[in-house]
């Protein structure tokens, strides 16, 4: 893998894991109401997460790639509009404001064991990472050597940005609390979701 590429997928997997979710707002939620060190396991659980999706995407995408190239082509053209539809809802959802409820004191494994299983519910979480994965795929090398760049790579972006959340705490909380600054946040995000899968699927119209 180039470092182009790679520094393409740092930027498009970071864009992915900011946009405020459930995980998101669970991390904002143990922070805000039991300190930052104890919401440090709400990231624990969603990169125990994470490494369930991205095995599960890995493994589809080696056994397809290997059996069927054209259906690889199609997952990625897929995996386009999906970002695009990503963006398109990142719109929708502008104007609702953040909510945070708070929270009574839990054991660490209990909030390690909620974010696991709030992140692992997300059905559309194994597509996001499938659709993003697939895009930085190159078919003509071994598909293992990349996922060792790519793996660890999400997995530290997923972590930071996680990070990131638990230690704003109620700085993001009152921060996008506010209307007009969600709105901006929101269709920032979806700006760039939108300009992504636009771009992906520019590329391989013109490719094929």
């Amino acid at each position: 893998m180039s470092v182009e590429a790679w520094l393409a997928f740092v930027l498009v997997w970071l864009l992915a894991s900011i946009p405020l979710g459930p995980n998101a707002l669970n991390c904002i939620s143990i922070s805000v109401a039991q300190g930052f060190k104890r919401s440090l396991f709400c990231v624990l659980g969603i990169l125990l997460a994470a490494l369930v999706f991205i095995a599960a995407v890995s493994s589809g995408l080696s056994a397809m790639l290997i059996a069927h190239e054209q259906a690889f082509v199609m997952v990625k053209m897929l995996g386009a509009v999906y970002l695009l539809w990503l963006g398109i809802n990142m719109f929708r959802q502008s104007h609702r404001p953040l909510t945070i409820k708070g929270k009574s004191a839990q054991r660490p494994f209990i909030i390690a064991r909620n974010s696991f299983f709030i992140s692992i519910s997300n059905p559309k979480a194994v597509l996001s990472y499938g659709a993003v994965f697939s895009q930085f795929i190159d078919q003509g090398q071994p598909i293992q050597s990349q996922l060792m760049v790519l793996v660890p790579t999400a997995l530290v972006i997923v972590g930071v940005v996680y990070l990131a959340y638990c230690w704003l705490g109620l700085g993001v909380e009152r921060f996008l609390s506010k209307k007009r600054r969600v709105t901006l946040f929101n269709k920032g995000i979806g700006t760039a979701y939108i300009a992504g899968g636009a771009a992906i699927l520019g590329y391989e119209s013109i490719k094929n």
